[in-house]
């Protein structure tokens, strides 16, 4: 007697669909976990945190200075507007300009009438 062959077994899709998802599943995972980039995108991510922690330092900083620039600026330093003003004092580090009477109003000093008194000469010694 001859065996009649079995007919084959009817195909899955269902499970060849899900095996072939878990597949591919895993090897995407191996390749991103193993793949260098994905760390160097991790490596990247955390300088970029750490450089806008500077950026936000480098602003409050800019900000302070920006307000003690405008306090200076408004002078309101009192102690210090009263010592050059008042009490016409100089600062080590200032510069300080001596200019003739007149010469920054325009006006000419006036001579003075009584004639500037005769010098003394002493004789100088002869053969020296």
């Amino acid at each position: 007697m001859k065996e009649t062959p079995t007919p084959p077994r009817s195909p899955r899709p269902l499970a060849a669909f899900f095996f072939s998802l878990l597949a591919s599943a895993i090897a995407l995972g191996v390749l991103l976990l193993y793949d260098g980039r994905v760390l160097e995108l991790k490596k990247a991510r955390a300088e970029i945190r750490q450089l806008d922690k500077q950026i936000a330092d480098r602003r409050r900083e800019n900000d302070r200075l920006h307000a003690a620039i405008g306090d200076a600026s408004r002078q309101s330093f009192p102690a210090e507007k009263a010592a050059r003003e008042d009490l016409h004092l100089v600062h080590p580090e200032d510069i300080v300009l001596l200019y003739p009477p007149g010469s920054l109003s325009g006006e000419k000093p006036t001579p003075s009438l009584t004639p500037a008194p005769a010098r003394e000469t002493s004789p100088k010694p002869a053969g020296r």
